[in-house]
């Protein structure tokens, strides 16, 4: 999936696209928060919010029951 020649840019679309064909739902919320690691990096602040942005998006995904 990584390729060298390409730009962190075209490798990040590229990683996106894969994590959509896996999981859209996941891929969406990693893909609605990852620019808190682009923008800040990877301290442990930031690293802390992306964090709890995940856990809140993702508890507010539907459960199995609320699903069907």
């Amino acid at each position: 999936m990584f390729d060298a020649q390409k730009s962190f840019e075209e490798n990040l679309e590229a990683f996106k696209a894969a994590c959509e064909g896996i999981d859209a739902d996941c891929a969406k919320i990693l893909f609605d928060n990852i620019a808190i690691l682009i923008k800040h990096g990877a301290d442990r602040d930031a690293r802390t919010l992306f964090n709890k942005e995940v856990k809140k998006a993702l508890d507010a995904l539907p459960t199995k029951e609320e699903a069907e």
